[in-house]
């Protein structure tokens, strides 16, 4: 039987911060209970077209999931349990804000299953999280992280920033010194990006944002300390102990099939991919109605050389990187023949070669992008 990754969109939070471009919207619990009972109708209509599938890892994602009610969040989990089949022992994962989580909501959490906590941090400087919007204070991070070790978690990833508005590199030092401090299962850092829909977006000019030299010192910095202090990096942004990957965000990265349900939730299923319009009202409706429309991504107007750029573009996002041997097993193509610029990219140490797998470097991934446009066929 052929496994799949479940995504569930909660798109509340208690406040949107002020560089946050994904969908979400401000808690309402009267919305809240309507749109759990849309999302399970939808899961129990849908369910049928997955029953000779497993979900081995569920992501439950948001928005802020943690600000859910504890008896929508348990309609939610019993539905998923009692409508899909699940692997047992999978990857069970719930992000989660400092300052909506308690005791009570961990317990629940652990007996309805989740084993991984996804806990956005963002800085330990309480005058950086002021300026981003965060709801919380370091002090509040540390103790809902040490209440999350107490209600039993041995799987937690703490998300943190850079190049943040007046950061100096000292400043991120800190906040690296402090995280490593807890000693995570697993760590993202993000580098902060300015959407154009955001309230950072629309003071930009105002920002005083580190240069692309200071981001860059950040990086390495982060990837140097991570590695000697026994965080292994995986991905451009991602970083774990032995055997903590994040398994269900490697589906996405690796090619393979995963189902989203909720407003904005994509999915790749039987090679096609598609998604759900930015509406909750308009969700709720169409699920209400058993017809929740899929807006499609037109992978039947894709090209065989498409398929390749999407393939490489996202293996090359992990640290393992590519095997030209699997390449053209998979696409009946030379990797070398289709990508000869990466070749230049090994001489200036962007890109290293191992065991036959072609990887950036923390050099490399730091311009990835770049790279990429030079590689790619598009």
């Amino acid at each position: 039987m052929k496994n799949l990754g479940l995504y569930i969109h909660i798109p509340f939070c208690v406040k949107k911060c002020d560089y946050c471009d994904f969908y979400s919207l401000c808690h309402n619990y009267e919305l809240e209970v309507e749109y759990i009972n849309a999302l399970c109708s939808h899961i129990k209509a849908e369910a049928h077209l997955y029953k000779d599938y497993n979900f081995d890892t569920i992501f439950i994602g948001g928005g802020t999931p943690s600000v859910l009610n504890l008896e929508s969040f348990e309609k939610l989990v019993n539905c998923i349990k009692k409508h899909l089949k699940l692997t047992q022992g999978g990857e069970f994962t719930i992000e989660a804000n400092p300052g909506t989580l308690s005791r009570e909501k961990l317990e629940c959490y652990r007996k309805n299953g989740i084993n991984r906590l996804s806990i956005g941090l963002q800085s330990t400087s309480n005058k950086e999280l002021a300026v981003l919007g965060r709801i919380h204070t370091f002090d509040e991070f540390g103790e809902s992280y040490y209440l999350a070790r107490e209600c039993g978690f041995d799987n937690i990833s703490v998300d943190i920033m850079y190049g943040l508005p007046n950061q100096a590199l000292d400043d991120f030092k800190k906040t690296l010194d402090h995280v490593c401090e807890f000693n995570p299962e697993h760590i993202s850092a993000y580098c902060l990006k300015i959407e154009e829909n955001t309230p950072f977006g629309k003071r930009q000019d105002s920002l005083s944002l580190p240069s692309d030299e200071e981001e860059y010192e950040m990086y390495m910095t982060l990837c140097s300390i991570l590695n000697k202090k026994g965080w292994s990096q995986y991905e451009i942004s991602n970083f774990s102990k032995e055997n903590r990957r994040s398994n269900h965000n490697l589906k996405y990265w690796q090619s393979e099939e995963y189902i989203g349900f909720g407003p904005s939730a994509h999915s790749f299923f039987n090679g096609k991919r598609y998604f759900y319009s930015k509406d909750i009202k308009q969700y709720i409706k169409q699920a209400n109605n058993g017809n929740v429309v899929r807006i499609s991504e037109d992978e039947e107007g894709k090209t065989h050389i498409d398929k390749m750029d999407e393939y490489v573009l996202l293996k090359l996002r992990l640290s393992d990187g590519i095997s030209p041997a699997e390449f053209e097993q998979r696409f009946g193509k030379s990797f070398l023949s289709e990508y000869p610029n990466i070749e230049k990219y090994i001489k200036s140490d962007h890109v290293s070669i191992k065991n036959g797998f072609y990887s950036f470097t923390p050099k490399g991934f730091f311009v990835s992008n770049y790279i990429l446009t030079d590689i790619l066929h598009f």
